[in-house]
Formats: structure tokens, C-alpha cells, sequence
């Protein structure tokens, strides 16, 4: 397995998962750039693009990345009102255009799996930031999106945002047994025992959000 990451439109960190045994490979969160996107995947069977929410900053470049690799579409299920309404993607409060809507090919629940390649991805239901924020985990590598960053979380004063509920998903990663590379939607790359010990949203705990 190899990780290959892009920044995209200078801010928005693309990942391309690729198993090196079959040349397939999935691309995480394809924002912007879509040429780019394209060139870097030439030569590989494409066999998902992966969202881990519907921000316009993750999906603005995912239409014509599909359309020229033929891969997939896949989303948490709570995603997809937001993408099928380009309006949801948050666009219009940071002066960009609205994407192209979206249709997934693959609405995931937590816990379901894809296969890429040879490749087992795990999608994690970790709402909070957004109603469809989906981390996915493939062996010791976990994509958080805009859940998780290095010594930070994602803002939860977006629509769909809830800080009480990312807390609870923080707290879902935080007792994943083991160490994980985790690969953030911006930022640097972490590892999760590192998010453990130094993030301090990770140890907050809002009791009144639980039964």
C-alpha cells in the first residue's frame, strides 16, 4: 500500500490510496484541480473517489475526475442531501462557485468496507463538522477529512456542524485500538497516539450528549 498525497488549491490536502500489487487506487477528496488530479492518476486503474464530506473544497473537482477515470462514487449516506444540492457545500459562504451536484454510486453506513484492489477500506461514520463526515481507514491509515487535524478539529459553525456530536466522534477515533498514520483533509500528516497525548480536543468529553 502506498499513500500519495496533492495539495489542491492551496489548501485542501487530495490523497491517492494505491496498491502497488494490482495498480489500483482510490483518490480521497478530490476538491480542486481536477487536470491534476487526472494527470497524477494516469496510469492506474481508478476504482473509487472517496468523500469524506460534501464541502465544496473536497468534491468541487470529484465530477470530472469521475468522468475521466470511470471510478466510482462513494459517501457516507448522510452526505448525500448535501450533495445533490450544490448550495449545501458551503460554496457560497466563502465566495467560490457551487460545484456540480453528485450523485454517489455507493452511500456507506459505518463499518462498510470497499475493496481497492487488493485493499480493504473501512468507512467510520464521524459526523460532527458536517452531518456526512465519513473517516476511512485501510490498514494503519486512517483519512479523518476535517474531523481530525494535527493539535486541531474542523469547525463545527457550518450547517450541518455540531461540536457536542464531533466530540462523541472524536471520542469513536480515540478508542480505535493501536496507532493509525492519520492523513487530515488539511495540515500535516499525524498519527493518532500523537492526537491522543497532545490534542486537547480529543480528551474533552461532553457528558450531556450521552444517554
Amino acid at each position: 500500500m502506498k499513500i500519495q498525497s496533492v495539495l489542491l488549491g492551496s489548501f485542501t490536502n487530495c490523497y491517492f490510496l494505491i496498491d502497488e500489487q494490482t495498480n489500483h487506487m482510490a483518490i480521497v477528496d478530490p476538491g480542486f484541480e481536477a487536470q491534476k488530479v487526472i494527470r497524477m492518476a494516469k496510469g492506474f486503474e481508478v476504482d473509487y473517489v472517496l468523500l469524506t464530506h460534501a464541502h465544496f473544497d473536497h468534491i468541487s473537482a470529484a465530477g470530472e475526475v469521475l468522468a475521466a477515470t470511470g471510478a466510482k462514487l462513494a459517501a457516507h449516506k448522510a452526505a448525500l442531501e448535501e450533495l445533490i444540492h450544490p448550495s449545501a457545500s458551503v460554496s457560497g459562504l466563502f465566495g467560490s462557485r457551487a460545484p456540480d451536484p453528485l450523485t454517489p454510486d455507493v452511500l456507506l453506513e459505518d463499518g462498510d468496507t470497499l475493496s481497492v484492489g487488493s485493499l480493504t477500506v473501512k468507512a467510520l461514520y464521524t459526523p460532527g463538522h458536517s452531518r456526512g463526515d465519513c473517516c476511512y481507514i485501510c490498514g494503519d491509515v486512517i483519512f479523518s477529512g476535517d474531523i481530525l487535524f494535527q493539535g486541531d478539529v474542523g469547525r463545527t459553525d457550518l450547517p450541518g456542524g455540531s461540536y457536542p456530536t464531533l466530540l462523541q466522534s472524536l471520542q469513536k477515533l480515540k478508542k480505535l485500538p493501536g496507532d493509525y498514520r492519520v492523513f487530515p483533509g488539511h495540515g500535516p500528516e499525524t498519527t493518532l497516539e500523537a492526537e491522543r497525548r497532545h490534542n486537547s480536543y480529543m480528551n474533552q468529553v461532553d457528558y450531556d450528549s450521552f444517554d
